[in-house]
C-alpha cells in the first residue's frame, strides 16, 4: 500500500511541476520578452542537473546539427532515424575566408543552382543559406570530396557531397533550424509537440530573451525564472542567428523553487515534507530542458 501511494505522489508531482514550468496564461494574448522570466523566486532548493541545457523548439519536421570539431552533421527528421553526413566548413587560412559561425540559425534561402559572385561565379549546387552568405551546398567535381568529414576547406560555407545535398535539399524548408556547434552548447533544438502551446516572440525579443536565459543558466537560476517553451521559425530568427552559449559554463547545481506539496499529500499516507523534497528529483525537471 505504501509503495502504491508513493507512486501516486510521484505522478502528481510530475504533473504539478510540468504545469508550473510550461503553463501559459491563456487569457494573455500579447506576450513580450519584458514579462517572461522576469520574476525570480527567493526560496529554493539546490539540486544537481548534470545534463541541463535550454531547449528551443521548432514546429518544422526537420532540423540540422553541424559539428565544426568533427566535421560531421546530422539531419533530424521527425519520427525518423537521424541522417549522418560529412561536411567541410570554413578555413580562415584561405584568402577571403571566414570561420563558419557557431549559433542557432534557420534556413533563409534555397536554390537548386546558384553562381557565387564573390568567388568567380562558382556554381553552387543545392544551395541552402542560413547565415547571410553562409550555407550548405555541393560543388561540381570530386576534388573537394577528400576533405569532407576530415578537415576545414571552404571559404565559410558548409560543403557537402552532391548525393547528400540532393537528399537534404528535399527535406528542409524555409525556417528549418540549423544548429552549428564547436563545443557542447548551452542551448539545443528539439521538435515541438504539436499538441502543446509555445511562446513565439518577435525577432528582437527572441534574441534578447535567449541571451538572458543563457545568463540565468550560468547563474544557476534557470528554474527560478519560470522558463517557458520557446518556438522559432524564419519570422523570429534572422541571418545572424541566436546565441547558444557553452555547456561548460552551466553549474551542475541549479536552484529549484521551494514548492509546498501539502495539498498533494494523500490523507492515508503521512509522508514527511522532507520526503517530497527527495521525490522532486532533477529527472522530472531536467527531461523538459536537456537534450536527450
Amino acid at each position: 500500500m505504501q509503495k502504491k501511494n508513493n507512486i501516486f505522489v510521484i505522478i502528481l508531482l510530475q504533473i504539478f511541476v510540468s504545469d508550473f514550468l510550461f503553463s501559459q496564461n491563456s487569457s494573455q494574448k500579447n506576450i513580450s520578452s519584458n514579462n517572461i522570466a522576469k520574476e525570480v523566486i527567493s526560496e529554493f532548493h539546490l539540486l544537481p542537473f548534470p545534463n541541463l541545457k535550454d531547449t528551443i523548439y521548432t514546429r518544422d519536421d526537420a532540423f540540422i546539427i553541424v559539428n565544426l570539431k568533427t566535421q560531421m552533421a546530422q539531419l533530424f527528421i521527425r519520427g525518423e532515424k537521424p541522417f549522418d553526413f560529412k561536411v567541410s566548413t570554413g578555413n580562415v587560412k584561405l584568402e577571403e575566408a571566414v570561420e563558419t559561425k557557431e549559433g542557432l540559425f534557420v534556413i533563409q534561402s534555397k536554390l537548386p543552382r546558384w553562381h557565387s559572385v564573390q568567388f568567380d561565379s562558382t556554381l553552387l549546387l543545392n544551395w541552402m543559406g542560413f547565415n547571410h552568405g553562409i550555407g550548405f551546398h555541393a560543388l561540381l567535381g570530386n576534388r573537394y570530396y577528400r576533405y569532407l568529414g576530415k578537415r576545414v576547406s571552404s571559404h565559410g560555407c558548409v560543403r557537402i557531397s552532391r548525393e547528400d545535398a540532393l537528399h537534404i535539399y528535399d527535406k528542409v524548408n524555409f525556417g528549418t533550424p540549423v544548429l552549428v556547434v564547436n563545443e557542447e552548447p548551452a542551448v539545443t533544438i528539439a521538435f515541438a509537440d504539436k499538441n502543446k502551446k509555445y511562446v513565439k516572440l518577435k525577432a528582437g525579443e527572441m534574441l534578447n530573451l535567449v541571451r538572458r536565459r543563457i545568463e540565468t543558466l550560468y547563474a544557476g537560476n534557470f528554474f527560478l525564472t519560470n522558463p517557458q517553451p520557446l518556438v522559432i521559425d524564419r519570422s523570429n530568427v534572422g541571418h545572424n542567428g541566436l546565441p547558444i552559449g557553452f555547456r561548460k559554463n552551466i553549474p551542475v547545481n541549479q536552484k529549484v523553487p521551494n514548492f509546498s506539496f501539502d495539498k498533494l499529500e494523500p490523507r492515508e499516507t503521512k509522508i514527511p515534507k522532507r520526503k517530497f523534497e527527495i521525490l522532486l528529483t532533477p529527472i522530472i525537471l531536467e527531461e523538459q530542458f536537456s537534450n536527450k
